[in-house]
């Protein structure tokens, strides 16, 4: 199995050489907005150089700290769809396909405001949409705060297309969901294109190596190996994604995040086949 591991963008010069040495691709975390901001296109040439020179693949993590498309304040919604314009922009620039965004969707939502909230959503998400598709990038809208996925399902469904997907975050599910994994895979697993991995004790999102927490990786391994004995061919005989695995870990957490994850997978597939 290949494993990616989060590199946020300002530090990628830094951290790139023991990334290559630990034998991870960088999923490459646009944290700050004002760093993206600053990066030019010589920046980005830069680094994908690096990459190819390493053979690496990659894919992105948008910018998201206080990001809200759909805000009820304008002038943060404007904000956020430059910034994932950006974002996109950076993504298509680094030779990455997919771009993980998180919405700002929130369950606390009152009623009213849930319903304010989603119709801004339908209006200024298609823009982004349409960007992302141009440039040939996918984006996948990851669970943060979402208690269930139908919610989930709800927001890629209003948007055009059919081309949204989604990245399922197992730190989230634990702590903000009270929903099994079983649940939101059979709900929205055959639209997830990448995997954030990481483990808590189901109060913080704490970011611990998978293994090191509560979350039910035994149960994301099944539907992962039977995702793997279907992936070349589906059922109308189109291809299917197997998801690009994120350990959303700082470093030196990694190797031992894979090593539980690769034994995991290997041996709860033996036990399904």
């Amino acid at each position: 199995m290949n494993f990616y591991i989060s590199v946020p963008l300002s530090r990628f010069d830094v951290m790139i050489d023991d990334v290559v040495s630990a034998g991870f691709y960088p999923e490459i975390r646009m944290t700050r907005a004002d760093y993206l901001a600053k990066m030019t296109p010589s920046n980005f040439a830069h680094m994908r150089d690096l990459l190819e020179k390493c053979s690496l693949r990659t894919f992105t993590h948008g910018p998201f700290f206080g990001l809200d498309i759909a805000s009820l304040d304008i002038c943060l919604s404007e904000y956020s769809a430059d910034c994932l314009d950006v974002g996109l922009e950076a993504t298509a620039a680094l030779g990455g396909r997919v771009m993980v965004m998180h919405t700002g969707y929130m369950p606390q939502f009152s009623r009213g405001g849930r319903r304010h909230w989603l119709r801004n959503w339908a209006e200024r998400m298609p823009k982004i949409v349409e960007h992302a598709e141009k440039l040939g990038v996918t984006l996948a809208l990851e669970n943060t705060w979402d208690d269930r996925p139908e919610i989930m399902l709800h927001l890629a469904d209003m948007l055009p297309g059919g081309v949204v997907r989604f990245c399922l975050d197992t730190g989230h599910v634990n702590v903000f969901s009270h929903l099994s994994i079983t649940r939101w895979w059979d709900m929205i697993g055959d639209r997830v294109v990448a995997l954030h991995l990481h483990d808590n004790d189901g109060l913080s999102d704490d970011h611990l190596a998978p293994g090191e927490g509560t979350f039910d990786f035994e149960t994301l391994a099944d539907r992962l190996n039977q995702l793997r004995e279907t992936k070349n061919l589906s059922s109308d005989g189109t291809s299917i994604q197997f998801p690009l695995l994120d350990l959303e870990v700082d470093l030196p957490r990694g190797p031992r995040g894979r090593e539980y994850l690769d034994r995991l997978l290997t041996l709860r597939g033996r036990a399904t086949t």
